[in-house]
């Protein structure tokens, strides 16, 4: 029973986000908080795909028996 939380977490961000621009109850609120909430899952799976790649990047290290 977790999954309908963790699918209307990121519309609940992102519908506070597009109540700062857009008024609510239009068309243009729905497709704001849509693209909003497109946005935000582009970002997650591009922190998770180059998250490891950019922490090498800056020197920070997993664990202390982690060679380089």
């Amino acid at each position: 029973m977790w999954f309908p939380i963790l699918a209307r977490l990121p519309f609940a961000i992102a519908g506070v986000i597009a109540g700062w621009f857009v008024a609510e109850g239009t068309l243009r609120y729905d497709v704001v908080q849509l693209g909003i909430a497109l946005v935000m899952l582009a970002s997650f799976i591009a922190a998770m795909i180059y998250g490891p790649t950019v922490w090498r990047w800056f020197g920070i290290r997993r664990g202390p028996d982690h060679r380089p």
